[in-house]
């Protein structure tokens, strides 16, 4: 009798094993997707994010997309929104057509530091703004990575001072306050598709871009340009967005996992950049980029002169505007 009890219990538990997700290879899924390259940090950071969420919980599988696999801006937003994709990186500007105060990320100087910004994504008034972005667009922020994600500017002639930016036809991204920005200093902001930069620089066909300088090296922009100008005129971090479908499904130890992976990657990001960017600096520089100290403070006036058009008068967004220049957030 003791025998049969004993081969009852030991199947009963091969029975549990075998149906338990983690022995069973029956992995929980997200799918996350950004639009840069295998080689940029988006995806530096999201395999580290995925490295930590797996190693926290092992019954997830989270599958990383690069390079718009799973579509471009707009159909990672569509995604997100249908619960087609669970987290779409990217910087939080682009966010800004969506929810009328994210129209302020997409705007020049109003952040000195990454610090600075981190500060403001964790402000009471980043928190109200993302309750409007889960209302009007069902996704979330759940954390944001640091990536040394400041834009500076490539381009065919120096810019010294706010003075030589004008006439400069330079490729934006085609938000709005960020070309008007452009405009307020007398440039000629282009939109053009992300392939097509390199051999726009090498012809002539734009004089100029500004991006995150590792996120230009790795794409091999300088290799088409010859200065590098020190504009500074853009802070950014990543954003890890997810579809509140997806995110609503997870378990409160889930939600916390994949909170602090962002925070891991972020970590993980800012010391590669720390380790890259003086050494790609000096690279660009031997190979005969010559790096421009510019003046950014007729930039910054500009700026802060056109504020009202550059947001479209937007009230909601220039109130934010004006609660980051006091950093009264």
């Amino acid at each position: 009798m003791k025998q049969t009890f004993r081969i009852l219990m030991i199947g009963l538990v091969v029975m549990a094993l075998s149906v338990s997700p983690v022995f069973a290879g029956k992995k929980k899924i997200c799918k996350l997707g950004h639009v840069n390259s295998p080689a940029s940090i988006f995806q530096f950071g999201a395999e580290a994010f995925k490295a930590e969420v797996e190693k926290q919980l092992p019954d997830w599988t989270i599958e990383v997309y690069p390079a718009g696999q799973l579509g471009g801006s707009l159909a990672l937003i569509q995604g997100l929104t249908l619960g087609t994709v669970d987290i779409y990186t990217e910087f939080i500007s682009l966010w800004a057509d969506l929810v009328p105060e994210y129209k302020v990320f997409a705007v020049h100087y109003k952040f000195d530091s990454v610090d600075e910004y981190e500060k403001f994504m964790d402000s009471e008034t980043f928190a109200a703004m993302n309750q409007k972005m889960i209302k009007a667009n069902r996704t979330t922020n759940i954390g944001n990575m640091r990536a040394g994600s400041v834009y500076n500017l490539l381009s065919n002639k120096p810019i010294y001072t706010v003075e030589d930016a004008k006439g400069l036809v330079g490729r934006v991204a085609q938000m709005a306050p960020l070309v008007r920005c452009w405009q307020s200093y007398g440039a000629k902001p282009t939109s053009m598709d992300w392939g097509e930069i390199y051999t726009s620089l090498q012809t002539g066909v734009i004089g100029a871009i500004d991006n995150p300088i590792l996120d230009m090296y790795d794409e091999k922009f300088p290799e088409a340009a010859k200065y590098l100008n020190m504009t500074n005129n853009l802070y950014n971090m990543i954003s890890y967005q997810t579809s509140t479908t997806f995110w609503d499904s997870l378990t409160d130890k889930e939600k916390e996992v994949f909170k602090n992976a962002v925070k891991i990657a972020s970590q993980k990001g800012a010391a590669e950049v720390d380790s890259r960017l003086g050494k790609v600096i000096d690279e660009l520089k031997a190979k005969g980029l010559k790096v421009i100290d510019t003046d950014t403070s007729g930039f910054k006036k500009a700026v802060q002169a056109n504020i009202d058009t550059i947001l479209d008068g937007d009230k909601d967004a220039i109130a934010v505007y004006k609660k980051i220049m006091s950093k009264d957030y």
